[in-house]
């Protein structure tokens, strides 16, 4: 391969690249996992089910242990959106450094075309050179 000035820089782009994209793969875990909480969460509270008698302390202690679910369910809620708000972040951050790396390697591919182009013309100037010094050695 052809040594321009831009390839370290196109390397360390796709570093860039590479690490938001493990990122967003790590942050995707973290959102699918809180989702699975908040599923449970959501399958306890269903399952809550009020005496059809008994002592109003039990009914109390039902409505409690409801509330508490309740409120579990509402922070993860709000916690899945931190990640998504987050996500979207990494995600627009990404695109970003994705544009970065398509151009570095767009101007490393115009430098190693300029270096193909300059090698072909001293190889057609050499050839008619040695070309030359045939023909004056045939005379």
């Amino acid at each position: 391969m052809v040594k321009t000035k831009f390839n370290v820089l196109v390397k360390l782009k796709k570093l860039d690249v590479d690490k938001l994209s493990r990122e967003i793969t790590k942050q995707n875990n973290k959102i699918a996992k809180a989702n699975q909480e908040l599923t449970l969460f959501n399958k306890e509270l269903e399952q809550i089910k009020y005496p059809k008698s008994g002592n109003f302390s039990i009914i109390t202690q039902i409505k409690t242990m409801q509330n508490a679910l309740l409120n579990q369910i509402n922070l993860k809620k709000e916690e899945i959106n931190f990640l998504q708000n987050q996500k979207n972040i990494l995600s627009l951050q990404l695109k970003n450094k994705e544009i970065e790396y398509e151009k570095m390697k767009y101007l490393q591919g115009e430098e190693i075309k300029k270096a193909v182009n300059k090698l072909k013309k001293q190889e057609v100037k050499d050839m008619d050179e040695i070309a030359i010094m045939l023909f004056k050695g045939q005379q």
